[in-house]
C-alpha cells in the first residue's frame, strides 16, 4: 500500500493521556469502518491507529493516548505538531463492520479502543442498520470515560443500540458494569452463537476475550479483531 500525504488540520487534547486528531489526504482514499491507519515514521518504522470516523467525509480521524512515558505515540503527536504532515496508509486491517451481515451485534473496547467501535456505531447508524448492537466499554476508572456523552447519546437516540459501560476499579457509588470487560459480556449473554463481536485492546485482553467468548458458544469465525492476526 502507498502511503498518502496528509495535513495536520487539527489536535485537541481530551484529558491528560488523549489526543483526538484530524487528518485530511491530500487525494481520495477509501477505507472501511473498523479498519487503521499506520503513521509512517520511517523506512521501516510504521505506528498503527484504529480510524475513529465512518468513511463518510475527507477526514481522518485518530484517537491517540500519548505520555511522555509511551514515546510509541507521543513521537507520532510531536511529529504532527512539529511538522504539520505526515504519510500514512490508510485502510489497512480486516475486522472492519460486515454491512450485510443481519447477526446481531456485540462491540467489545478496552480503553482508548473505543476510537475502533466508534468507526463501526457511525457506519451502523449512517447506514441504518438494525441489527441489536451491544457496546461494551471498559475502562480503569470512569474518568477514562471520554466519549461517554456520545455512547449514550447513540444508545438514546437509536432503538437497536445499547450502551453498557464496565469500570474495573469503580467506586464504590457506582451502579454499572464492574470488573473485565469482556467479563460483562460473559454475564448478560448465556449463549453467544449467534452474535458477530468485535474486540479492540490489549492483545492479552483480546486473547483472553476470544477464548472465552468460544467456550459460551461463540463461533470463532464471526469474532473480528486486528489483534487476532498477531496472537
Amino acid at each position: 500500500m502507498q502511503p498518502v500525504t496528509c495535513k495536520i488540520t487539527s489536535i485537541e487534547k481530551l484529558n491528560t493521556f488523549l489526543y483526538r486528531v484530524f487528518l485530511k489526504p491530500i487525494e481520495p482514499v477509501s477505507f472501511k469502518a473498523g479498519q487503521y491507519v499506520s503513521i509512517v515514521m520511517g523506512e521501516n518504522d510504521k505506528r498503527y491507529f484504529s480510524i475513529a470516523n465512518a468513511p463518510t467525509g475527507d477526514q481522518i480521524e485518530l484517537h491517540i493516548g500519548a505520555t511522555p512515558e509511551n514515546s510509541y505515540a507521543m513521537e507520532v503527536i510531536e511529529k504532527m505538531q512539529d511538522e504539520g504532515c505526515v504519510d500514512a496508509e490508510i485502510g489497512n486491517g480486516v475486522a472492519y463492520l460486515r454491512e450485510s451481515s443481519e447477526r446481531p451485534i456485540i462491540l467489545v473496547a478496552g480503553g482508548t479502543g473505543f476510537s475502533y467501535v466508534k468507526s463501526l456505531l457511525e457506519q451502523i447508524v449512517h447506514l441504518q442498520l438494525e441489527n441489536p448492537v451491544y457496546l461494551y466499554w471498559g475502562v480503569k476508572e470512569y474518568a477514562h470515560f471520554y466519549f461517554e456523552d456520545e455512547a449514550s447519546s447513540w444508545a438514546n437516540d437509536h432503538k437497536n443500540i445499547h450502551f453498557h459501560p464496565v469500570i474495573e476499579l469503580p467506586e464504590a457509588h457506582w451502579q454499572g458494569h464492574r470488573g473485565y470487560v469482556h467479563q460483562a459480556v460473559l454475564n448478560e449473554f448465556e449463549d453467544l452463537s449467534s452474535f458477530d463481536i468485535y474486540v479492540v485492546g490489549r492483545f492479552e485482553m483480546a486473547k483472553i476475550a476470544r477464548d472465552d467468548f468460544v467456550k459460551q458458544g461463540a463461533l470463532i469465525e464471526h469474532i473480528y479483531g486486528d489483534a487476532f492476526a498477531f496472537l
